[in-house]
């Protein structure tokens, strides 16, 4: 197993598996309980139509960690498993996590 420091992944370009940039990593959000990491929350690009994706009340974009196929370079995601407007229901818990923090 390879170990990542967080601080290495601080504004890390995240990007689809089909291409998309969605921006670039801000913070990461953790459940107390487990430690478990649940979202990356990223900055999103300028040029990204944030419209359909979840994002918290300061416009950043809240990536499920179930998301992420890959780290590297850059963070790789599965433009399938992307949390949006669509799915609200199942991510409406952790922005309630995010916002209690």
């Amino acid at each position: 197993m390879v170990k990542v420091k967080a601080s290495k992944l601080r504004d890390m370009e995240i990007i689809t598996d089909t291409g998309i940039r969605l921006g670039w990593l801000y913070d990461l959000s953790f459940d107390e309980d487990t430690g478990e990491i649940l979202v990356i929350v990223a900055e999103p690009d300028e040029n990204l139509d944030t419209s359909e994706f979840v994002t918290d009340h300061e416009g950043l974009l809240l990536i499920p960690m179930k998301a992420v196929k890959s780290l590297g370079e850059f963070i790789v995601v599965d433009h399938n498993k992307l949390a949006v407007k669509s799915k609200l229901r199942r991510i409406s818990i952790i922005k309630e996590k995010l916002q209690g923090s």
